[in-house]
């Protein structure tokens, strides 16, 4: 018997968690789940999951993996890291976009997901909300750039300003107490990598015009 059934015996699959949400009917954006989320994620018809957690991160990541395969759910580690300077390529996003667009084609749903599902994850589901699947010089040629702008203004203001996803705000606050030095100083690393990670996504989608 799988252990994932065994674990199903004890839990009983209900509606997917609001920390969840839908994209559209190929794509759901998320934090990472626990195997309660990835049961309740199978019935809600997810087929595929894009791990976007940095490979440096340890921790149970395996736990995952290894629930996907019992599950049947295609899972793809796919790991990169704003706070060490990595950021996807057009041709990253690209193929991860069509990858969607695909399974949803097939009949499946596709699971984004980082560690809480709100930078890393926004820059991808905004991506593929901005292009459907398709490739993005396309996108503009058939939209134009008035309505490629109108688009791109109203996908970024979904998927990260009014999620208050980019409202960290910097610590200048001098302390000698060490762990609050410590965590400070993360803090306003996290701001700076995240800021600099969006500013290299908007030039991504906006360099065929300035808007």
């Amino acid at each position: 018997m799988k252990l994932i059934n065994l674990y199903q015996k004890f839990y009983k699959p209900h509606q997917l968690s609001n920390k969840y949400k839908k994209v559209d009917n190929y794509l759901i954006r998320g934090p990472h789940p626990k195997i309660s989320d990835l049961i309740d994620l199978k019935k809600e018809g997810v087929t595929q999951i894009y791990d976007f957690r940095h490979i440096s991160v340890r921790g149970f990541k395996f736990i995952e993996k290894f629930a996907c395969k019992q599950l049947g759910i295609k899972y793809i580690r796919h790991p990169f890291s704003y706070l060490e300077g990595e950021y996807p390529t057009v041709k990253e996003f690209e193929k991860i976009a069509q990858s969607v667009k695909e399974t949803g084609e097939n009949g499946g749903k596709t699971l984004f997901h980082c560690n809480s599902g709100s930078h890393r994850t926004a820059h991808m589901a905004a991506y593929y909300d901005l292009t459907k699947g398709e490739n993005i010089n396309n996108v503009f040629k058939s939209l134009g750039p008035i309505k490629y702008a109108e688009k791109a203004e109203e996908v970024i203001d979904k998927h990260f300003y009014k999620q208050n996803f980019f409202n960290r705000k910097e610590t200048q606050e001098k302390t000698l107490n060490p762990i609050k030095y410590f965590k400070n100083k993360f803090n306003n690393r996290v701001k700076h990598a995240t800021e600099k990670a969006h500013a290299s996504f908007i030039a991504i989608i906006t360099r065929y015009k300035n808007w």
